[in-house]
């Protein structure tokens, strides 16, 4: 019996996201290196702190909330709960802690330290020998995999920190991580605690690599099961897609934060001439427009999902599928619309490949930052610049709109011009779209930036006409569209 290295599907698309996350971990870097204060980074690791305990036991069965599990690690008392659960909790915060004080001590990742994890997991847990590898064969509930004997984990585990010690250089992070987490759970070196010893494992790699921690969701097990399973049969790819995910979550904790502590400080300048009631309201205001903006933006998720559903068997010739990400928290929203950096702005990614072209290209929906510009006039006389005689503008307050771009071959390019939708949003609590005004263009030629006309009726029309009209540009389908 030998452990074989799973391989990684040649998805043009995974490999552009590894190399997306690349750029965005440097710029995330920069941005703490260049001086984070205290209070924002003990704010930060206790977030994570809390929600690595939480999801980690989750998934292994602990019933504690994610509230519980935070009243307990701040010293509360949670009587509802069985004991077990809270010194769970307990012990993988403080296995978590250790692991932090490693990694700022720069600890390599040996085999002693994957013992020293166990045992601050498992200590106070009865019946398990903390902090030794297992003494007995074991088997995986819902797994054709067998562990191999306990007689040669301590083979098994030499052999995995030989093999990432001559060819972590070779992989990418996040595909590296991926790998060495599959293989010790292939292992499964502990009668207990496996799990939760494997994924403190893989966060321990990426914080050497300079990489955020990756929290897996107990909303994601099945999926995170799903894709150990695939890495069993050979195929890693599936684990490198959950974990370049959950690293874009971690990421966007990091920014909300420093974001919010950058927005703060503008705040407190901004209002400070103000009262406590008129700050409170500006703040109510934006929560308000941020729900309906939210609401309305599922509406239209929910309808490109489910026409898509529709139309898929009809054209067995095209494999489409449409991923979805994360919306904009409230934080993110905001920075936004203060221009600030947000790295991860994806809502969607609709992918259409064509089985017979051997072709494909992805429509990639994301969040932008959007002004309405009206020319100033007074009594009906357009108002011109003194200086350079150019007409003047007056911009309306920012909006939050999501945009259409495509990506093939890890470019970015605009839509075709004979696509009429250009962006997502609301309008007076409603879902809008604007569209191409076609009457204003008409005679038009070589325009950069034609005018937008703003559609908030009949969005299920608007949707499958910009459905047919990708399948008619991209696709060579004959299918006749007219938006309203």
């Amino acid at each position: 019996m030998k452990y074989t290295v799973p391989s990684v599907n040649e998805d043009s698309d995974l490999d552009e996201d590894l190399k997306n996350i690349e750029k965005v971990i440097d710029d995330l870097n920069q941005r703490r290196d260049s001086g984070l204060s205290k209070d924002l980074l003990d704010k930060l690791k206790n977030q994570l702190l809390i929600s690595q305990v939480y999801h980690s036991n989750a998934i292994e069965g602990n019933k504690l909330s994610l509230r519980e599990t935070e009243l307990i690690l701040n010293g509360m008392v949670v009587n509802e709960r069985p004991l077990k659960d809270e010194l769970e909790a307990k012990s993988l915060a403080n296995a978590t802690e250790y692991l932090y004080k490693l990694i700022d001590g720069r600890e390599p990742l040996t085999k002693r330290t994957i013992l020293e994890l166990h045992g601050l997991i498992m200590q106070n847990i009865p019946a398990i020998k903390a902090g030794s590898f297992r003494q007995d064969d074991v088997t995986i509930k819902g797994s054709e995999h067998t562990p191999p004997s306990f007689l040669d984990v301590e083979i098994y585990i030499d052999e995995l920190f030989q093999w990432m010690n001559r060819n972590s250089h070779k992989h990418h992070p996040l595909v590296m991580c991926a790998i060495l987490h599959h293989w010790l759970t292939w292992i499964h070196p502990f009668s207990d605690g496996n799990g939760r010893v494997s994924r403190l494992f893989l966060n321990f790699f990426l914080l050497q690599k300079g990489y955020p921690e990756i929290v897996i969701k107990i909303s994601e097990r099945d999926k995170y099961y799903n894709a150990l399973i695939s890495a069993d049969k050979g195929n890693i790819s599936d684990l490198v897609e959950l974990f370049t995910d959950n690293i874009r979550s971690t990421i966007n904790i990091y920014e909300e934060l420093v974001n919010e502590e950058e927005r703060q400080r503008s705040w407190k300048t901004q209002y400070k001439n103000l009262s406590l009631p008129q700050y409170e309201k500006a703040k109510e205001t934006h929560s308000y427009s941020y729900e309906v903006w939210k609401n309305q933006i599922a509406v239209f998720k929910a309808i490109i999902s489910e026409n898509i559903k529709e139309i898929q068997e009809y054209l067995p010739h095209l494999d489409i599928k449409l991923k979805s990400f994360d919306v904009l928290t409230f934080s993110q929203y905001l920075d936004l619309l203060e221009d600030r950096k947000v790295s991860n702005t994806w809502y969607l990614s609709l992918r259409i490949f064509d089985m017979n072209k051997k072709d494909g290209m992805n429509f990639i929906f994301y969040f932008n930052r959007f002004h309405r510009s009206h020319k100033l006039s007074l009594l009906g006389t357009d108002v011109k610049d003194r200086t350079t005689g150019k007409q003047k503008y007056r911009k309306s307050p920012p909006q939050i709109k999501l945009y259409v771009s495509t990506r093939k071959d890890r470019i970015s390019e605009d839509l075709n011009r004979n696509i009429d939708l250009v962006n997502i949003g609301t309008w007076k609590d409603q879902l809008s779209f604007g569209v191409i005004d076609r009457e204003w263009l008409r005679g038009k030629e070589n325009v950069k930036n034609p005018k937008l006309s703003t559609v908030t009726e009949n969005p299920g029309k608007v949707i499958r006409t910009f459905i047919d009209q990708i399948l008619i540009n991209y696709y060579d389908l004959k299918i006749n569209s007219k938006l309203i």
